[in-house]
């Protein structure tokens, strides 16, 4: 989760409600689009943050020479 995302979510909430708010239905679709891209992009963060942190513990197991349960 970087403030970036959450900054580009918030911004597309105000224009998604900003084009509800006055009928304006383009900018309505483009807030929607824009909160909808930066929740994108911080679930693929929080993934990314993940898979290296079980990498680095699986590197970390393995070099102690306990690779630890299997399930």
């Amino acid at each position: 989760m970087t403030v970036k995302h959450k900054i580009q979510q918030a911004v597309g909430s105000a224009r998604q409600k900003f084009g509800s708010a006055t009928g304006n239905r383009k900018l309505q679709a483009q807030g929607r689009a824009q909160r909808r891209g930066a929740q994108a992009r911080e679930a693929a963060h929080d993934l990314r943050a993940r898979a290296r942190g079980a990498l680095r513990e699986a590197q970390v197991r393995w070099r102690a020479g306990n690779p630890g349960d299997p399930s």
